[in-house]
C-alpha cells in the first residue's frame, strides 16, 4: 500500500529524515554548488582559466563553463604521478570528455562514486535530472529527476519529482502549503522517496510521497543548445 507524507508534516518529517538525508540546500545554488553528500572525498583546485579541478585517486575531472552552452564542460583524465599540478593536467589528452550540452541538458559535475561519475542536469524545465555515467564503458547507465540526493552504504537516496500538472498526482499528495509557497514565489515539488543499489543500478521507489518548496528553475535561455 502506497503512503503518503502530508505536507503539514513536511518539516518535521525531513529533520527526522536529515540523519539519512545529509544535504545543504547550497548545493542548488549554481555559484556554490557541493558534490552529492556521500560520493568520493576529492582534493578540489580552482584554477586561473576559471575551471575547477576535482582530484581523485584514479581520476582528475576539470570542469568549467561553457562559453556555447548553459552548463559545464567536463573534462576527465586519468590520475598520474608526474602531474602534480591539477591545473595543467589537461595537457594531455582527455579520457572522456563530456560537453556541457550533452544528454539534452544543461551538465554540471556533481561527484564520483566508485565508477560512477554523476551529473547534475538543469533542463530548463520543470525539474532537475540526475544522471550517472559508467566510466569504465564510458555510457550512461541511470537517470531520474530528483532532488535531495545523498549516498549511504552503497546505495543512492533521492526524492524523484513528479509531473505536478497531473491532477492525478495533486489528489494523491495532498498539499495544503502549496498556495502559500506559490504566492512566495517558490516552486512546489511533489516527490517520491526512492534509493538506487549502486551496484545494480536497481530502483527502488518507496511509496512514500510528500511535497515540498524549492527555488523557481527557470526556463535555460542565456544561450544556446544547438539541438
Amino acid at each position: 500500500m502506497r503512503k503518503i507524507i502530508f505536507s503539514t508534516f513536511a518539516i518535521a518529517v525531513f529533520i527526522i529524515l536529515s540523519t539519512v538525508f545529509s544535504y545543504s540546500e547550497e548545493g542548488y545554488d549554481q555559484g556554490n554548488f557541493k558534490l552529492i553528500p556521500g560520493s568520493n572525498e576529492a582534493a578540489v583546485a580552482q584554477c586561473t582559466d576559471g575551471s575547477t579541478v576535482y582530484s581523485y585517486e584514479d581520476y582528475r575531472v576539470h570542469t568549467k563553463p561553457s562559453e556555447d552552452f548553459v552548463g559545464n564542460n567536463i573534462k576527465i583524465y586519468k590520475s598520474s604521478s608526474k602531474d602534480t599540478d591539477p591545473c595543467t593536467s589537461y595537457h594531455k589528452k582527455e579520457y572522456y570528455y563530456i560537453k556541457a550540452g550533452e544528454f539534452g541538458g544543461a551538465n554540471t559535475f556533481y561527484g564520483i562514486y566508485g565508477n560512477l561519475l554523476f551529473i547534475d542536469q538543469w533542463t530548463g524545465r520543470n525539474f532537475k535530472r540526475l544522471l550517472a555515467i559508467n566510466l569504465d564503458s564510458k555510457s550512461l547507465v541511470f537517470f531520474d529527476t530528483h532532488t535531495l540526493p545523498t549516498i549511504k552504504d552503497g546505495k543512492l537516496y533521492y526524492f524523484r519529482t513528479l509531473k505536478a500538472k497531473r491532477q492525478s498526482v495533486k489528489d494523491k499528495i495532498p498539499c495544503p502549503e502549496a498556495k502559500k509557497w506559490e504566492s512566495e514565489k517558490k516552486q512546489v515539488l511533489y516527490v517520491e522517496k526512492m534509493s538506487v543499489d549502486l551496484s545494480t543500478l536497481k530502483k527502488e521507489p518507496s511509496g512514500e510521497f510528500s511535497c515540498m518548496p524549492t527555488e523557481p528553475i527557470g526556463p535555460a535561455a542565456l544561450k544556446r543548445y544547438g539541438h
